[in-house]
């Protein structure tokens, strides 16, 4: 059987990133969900751009790692 992918892209708002490694620990962990291809914060505008497989991944488990990382999804 063929399996399809449905790609996708959000953006999340995070608050609460303040540095290099605050990015790196919410790109970390959206990385570590099954489907996400790519994880790119944006410091000064506070958010996370995501592609991702829609088959694979929900925007609400994206917004769940996030605030387990410790971050705030608005």
């Amino acid at each position: 059987m063929e399996q399809v992918f449905r790609m996708s892209e959000i953006t999340l708002n995070v608050k609460g990133m303040k540095c290099g490694g605050c990015a790196k620990r919410v790109e970390d962990a959206l990385k570590g969900l099954p489907g996400v291809t790519s994880a790119k914060v944006d410091l000064k505008k506070g958010e996370v751009q995501v592609a991702y497989d829609s088959a694979s991944t929900t925007p609400e488990q994206m917004k769940k790692k996030v605030t387990e990382a410790g971050y705030k999804v608005e």
